[in-house]
């Protein structure tokens, strides 16, 4: 797989979305990325949108953790390529240390994975 043949991060994204929804499990995007206009951006800012929230909130607690997790997060990546920035660092141990299970998953098979090893989407 090329960069160039390499699934975009949204591509990944609705791919992981049709599992979470097929799986019935509570969840929600934060869509913060993507290129948006100087209006835009101060216009949500000001609504309280955070940079570098991760991708996917989980409001489940993880079926084989309930006790000690809350929920879980996703920072989803390509699958080649893709960085996690300070801010998206400084979300994941801020939420690791409110009791959220948290992953940076390249591609949304590993998501699955990490997500089926925590117990969700099993029925």
């Amino acid at each position: 797989m090329t960069a160039n043949t390499c699934p975009h991060e949204q591509a990944e994204q609705q791919t992981l979305a049709a599992w979470l929804d097929w799986h019935g499990i509570r969840w929600c995007h934060i869509p913060n990325e993507g290129k948006k206009t100087v209006a835009y951006h101060a216009k949500m800012k000001r609504q309280g949108l955070k940079s570098g929230v991760p991708d996917v909130l989980i409001f489940d607690p993880p079926p084989m953790y309930p006790a000690d997790f809350v929920g879980a997060v996703i920072e989803l990546k390509r699958v080649k390529g893709g960085t996690v920035s300070p801010e998206q660092r400084y979300w994941l141990a801020e939420l690791e240390l409110r009791r959220w299970k948290c992953t940076v998953a390249k591609g949304a098979g590993a998501a699955i994975e990490w997500l089926e090893s925590l117990g969700y989407g099993k029925k």
